[in-house]
């Protein structure tokens, strides 16, 4: 709790990113160590349960879901949870050009993932995943992964003040 206090009326005081530093303000959540993604059946987009991918793809399709990897460590989590499968397009024209996007990310996600060797290294995966990067992000809901970014309210306070009204927001 002292961090966040601290973090909450110092800007300057606020965590830093691991690889970022301060070229941003604050800091990513990253995988931490080689990961992959896995989404069960019931959880895919019917757009993507209908594909012949267990056949197409089988090294990362199967009846339990997909899996999709090697992700290698330092990738920011919130890249891969805030990617959105579904259209929230009401017009159907709009919402079939959004499944194209899903559907082409999963297959270059899937194909140049999948091309890696078993064994290959983080800096392999982490090459490959440059790629997917750019289409990443154009399907992501957030695409602001600073975890502690917050606001400036009360950061040009003097310091008495700035603990002042961090004890008054403790009584809410």
């Amino acid at each position: 709790m002292k961090q966040a206090e601290d973090e909450f009326g110092w800007k300057a005081r606020r965590e830093k990113d691991s690889l970022l530093g301060d070229r941003i303000p604050g800091k990513i959540d990253r995988t931490l160590e080689r990961t992959h993604l896995r989404v069960a059946s019931g959880y895919l987009p019917d757009f993507l349960r209908r594909l012949p991918a267990d056949q197409l793809l089988p090294k990362v399709f199967n009846a339990d879901g997909l899996e999709i990897g090697p992700i290698p460590p330092g990738t920011p989590i919130d890249l891969l949870a805030n990617v959105n499968l579904l259209s929230e397009a009401t017009d159907p024209a709009q919402r079939l050009l959004y499944q194209r996007k899903v559907v082409d990310l999963a297959l270059k996600m899937l194909k140049d993932l999948g091309a890696l060797p078993l064994n290959a290294t983080d800096e392999q995966a982490r090459e490959t995943f440059k790629n997917l990067v750019e289409p990443l992000l154009e399907v992501n809901k957030c695409p602001d992964f600073i975890v502690n970014r917050g606001h400036l309210f009360g950061t040009t306070l003097p310091d008495d003040d700035k603990r002042a009204l961090i004890e008054f927001l403790k009584t809410f």
